[in-house]
């Protein structure tokens, strides 16, 4: 039967295709009507109230700026209700700051029909306005009441023209203008819907790699703002590589955002330490907002030659868990996970912290600390970790609202528990409903997550009875996640390190047992290829992978059947010797990741026999003979060969 969980999400999803009417009319959550001011992000509104807080010489509309009418008297003015079509601009412009100042005292809304004429007239007219009159009416529309949206008559005509003349006067505006007119746009609430900050970006992109310290920041403020990298993003690396020592670790942490929300990596190695070092020295003053912007762009760029910095910084962050907000603890945890860098009594802190606020999390949140859990594979001596898998499946099943609307947190997170050996069937079988998945991805292929579910369930037999993906969706699967089988001959594909070291192995195995020694993705969930060993026990040799055994890229899971046909015997091995690269274990710990912990777990359910070889292992081989001997000895550990 199915519980009425199952039959609420899947309502949910009837609703959520439906036409909008009926999805506002009946969804789980009604939502209000979006006022004028839309893409409203607190975030945003921090970095900005850094900027106006700053002594720094930045170019923004303060409210001591906006204009002033000369009259006290709140009634429209004649002019505008009956406007006159040859008006002067001085006029126009004076009888607009009355009709401002009428609408802000009375709460009249400027769409108001009675206004029409007038805005149309004033519109025709915006073209011979200086640039302080421009300025003046964008201060003025700020002390507007704010408009139901931003399309309502009146208001749409007059930003929106307002918006062409300020596009087409980009170009004989200095850098400083541009800066004060952008700030005027962001303050209006439409720097996101109009042109002209975009256009204004472009221009300023072009020289900031000279600017000064205060302009550089504000320009990375409206990239972030937008989420839309200029042309050469490396010039605001470059420029801040010089000037980091000037600014302050707010205004560094502004720098982030644009850096990370642009998706612009920094790849300079000594402004990456200036960063950590920075940041490590104020922790115990740091913001939330500037610590998690730092954190985030801390992650996404270190590379390897940051990993003693990341180390070290994951070490001072330990008597911070209790100080900062649990949205920093998260991106803590998350900051050595590209790195596989793990400070376990980090990571057990925040987990008790999570635990005490669980109930608060929201799905997103859950995601991410699933993946930390699965990913760092720990064992705490609190046993926090396991207590904490185990309660998330039946949180989930009170997340329906938000799971309609991020579908794929929800995938996500059933694959990460599942690294924990942590499953719900009926919830596996919601995932795998060809309508969520449908409504998780509208167009197009599956995400990898599903391949890992799918094949996750097949490997539950016969305690999963539900819903599975088509052959041809795991065909495709295969040919789409799976990378290229190595070979030297195909000079198309470049090799990388792990690459030329399985190849090395083949050709070793090859020459130890004298034959040929395959390449197969026998988990074809996971990108990676493997080497694939028959031995016969029996005749102690080994023998030819089977003529029926699937296609290369197949998405097929390569059971003993397929790789043996009808010689399967007790006394044949299928060995699956695979390569642990330094991705695959946790830096500086005696374990390997959840995922590779998994696919162990996975070719054993399959009743292969895995051999583990460590990347590190192999380099250190320096003869053909010291490889020959290691290989004896780890075939003869797995199956006494």
């Amino acid at each position: 039967m199915i519980s009425t969980t199952t039959r609420c999400m899947l309502r949910g999803l009837v609703m959520a295709r439906s036409p909008p009417r009926l999805l506002l009319h009946r969804h789980i959550r009604t939502l209000p009507a979006l006022p004028a001011k839309i893409f409203v992000d607190f975030e945003n509104q921090y970095a900005h109230t850094i900027l106006s807080e700053s002594l720094k010489p930045y170019q923004l509309v303060r409210s001591s700026d906006s204009p002033k009418t000369s009259t006290a008297d709140f009634a429209a003015p004649k002019h505008v209700l009956e406007p006159e079509k040859n008006a002067q601009p001085d006029e126009l412009y004076a009888n607009l700051l009355a009709l401002i100042q009428h609408c802000a005292h009375t709460g009249t809304q400027i769409s108001e029909k009675g206004f029409t004429d007038f805005i149309g007239v004033l519109c025709d007219e915006l073209h011979k306005f200086s640039d302080e009159q421009l300025m003046g009416v964008l201060r003025g529309l700020q002390q507007l009441p704010t408009p139901a949206s931003t399309k309502v008559a009146n208001y749409m005509e007059l930003w929106n023209t307002l918006d062409i003349e300020c596009c087409r006067r980009i170009e004989r505006w200095s850098s400083a203008q541009l800066l004060l007119v952008s700030d005027a746009w962001y303050q209006l609430g439409l720097a996101r819907i109009g042109e002209f900050v975009w256009q204004a970006l472009r221009k300023l992109g072009r020289k900031i790699r000279k600017m000064p310290p205060a302009q550089l920041v504000q320009s990375m403020f409206l990239c972030n703002l937008l989420r839309r990298p200029v042309f050469e993003m490396f010039d605001f690396e470059q420029n801040l590589a010089q000037c980091v020592h000037q600014m302050t670790l707010q205004e560094l942490g502004i720098m982030a955002m644009g850096f990370f929300k642009t998706q612009t990596p920094i790849r300079n190695p000594e402004l990456l330490q200036q960063l950590y070092t920075r940041l490590e020295a104020q922790l115990d003053s740091v913001e939330d907002i500037t610590l998690v912007a730092l954190l985030k762009v801390l992650r996404y760029s270190s590379k390897l030659p940051q990993v003693e910095a990341l180390s070290k910084l994951l070490v001072a962050l330990q008597p911070q868990v209790e100080r900062v907000s649990l949205m920093s603890c998260l991106h803590m945890a998350l900051l050595g996970c590209e790195l596989q860098t793990c400070n376990d009594e980090l990571v057990e802190r925040i987990l008790l912290r999570f635990e005490r606020e669980l109930d608060a999390t929201r799905l997103k949140d859950l995601e991410r600390i699933c993946l930390v859990i699965a990913l760092f594979n720990l064992r705490t001596a609190s046993g926090v970790e396991e207590r904490l898998v185990k309660r998330f499946p039946d949180m989930l099943r009170s997340r329906i609202d938000e799971i309609v609307r991020y579908p794929r947190c929800y995938s996500n997170c059933l694959q990460f528990l599942s690294m924990r050996d942590i499953y719900d069937v009926e919830q596996l079988s919601v995932a795998l409903e060809p309508r969520f998945l449908r409504h998780a991805y509208r167009s197009g292929l599956p995400g990898r997550e599903y391949f890992h579910l799918d094949s996750f369930a097949q490997l539950l037999g016969s305690g999963y009875e539900g819903p599975r993906l088509t052959d041809r969706q795991r065909q495709q699967m295969g040919k789409l996640y799976t990378q290229y089988i190595p070979d030297r001959a195909k000079i198309q594909f470049k090799l990388n390190s792990t690459d030329r070291i399985l190849l090395e192995i083949r050709d070793a195995v090859g020459s130890l047992l004298r034959t040929t020694v395959g390449l197969k993705h026998i988990l074809p969930h996971y990108d990676r290829c493997d080497l694939v060993v028959c031995y016969d026990r029996q005749q102690q040799r080994a023998v030819s992978l089977d003529a029926s055994c699937p296609e290369d890229y197949s998405g097929v899971l390569l059971t003993r059947q397929h790789l043996l046909g009808p010689r399967e015997a007790a006394h044949m091995d299928t060995l699956i010797i695979t390569v642990a690269g330094w991705n695959n274990v946790i830096r500086g710990k005696d374990r390997y990741t959840g995922q590779f912990a998994m696919k162990l777990r996975q070719l054993q359910q399959l009743g292969h026999k895995p051999v583990v070889i460590y990347w590190h292992e192999w380099r250190e081989l320096e003869t053909a003979a010291d490889r020959q001997d290691f290989l004896k000895r780890r075939l003869r550990q797995a199956a006494s060969i």
